[in-house]
């Protein structure tokens, strides 16, 4: 039973270099491909930036907190020579 010519394959391509060409132009192709190996370098290139900040503001941090416990010590003596001075304060007021 031959087929219907509605359902004959008659642009079944031979090659693959055929199909790039008749469906999906080389220009597209090549052009799509340099855009996302574009974005990928720029990406790459962020993250590592990315990466390189996040590294300087843990060492940011760090010393930050080492300054903040050095002013808690400090702020600990000064508060204890300040209630001893008004200990002996008022001890010398009573007498």
């Amino acid at each position: 039973m031959p087929t219907p010519p509605d359902f004959q394959d008659t642009e079944t391509p031979k090659r693959v270099g055929r199909v790039i060409d008749t469906k999906l132009p080389l220009t597209w192709l090549v052009g799509t491909a340099a855009a996302i190996i574009a974005s990928y370098v720029v990406l790459y290139s962020n993250v590592d930036r990315l990466v390189r900040d996040m590294a300087d503001l843990q060492i940011t941090v760090r010393a930050g907190n080492s300054q903040s416990a050095t002013l808690q010590g400090q702020i600990a003596i000064l508060q204890f020579r300040v209630e001893s001075l008004e200990r002996s304060r008022q001890s010398g007021a009573e007498k």
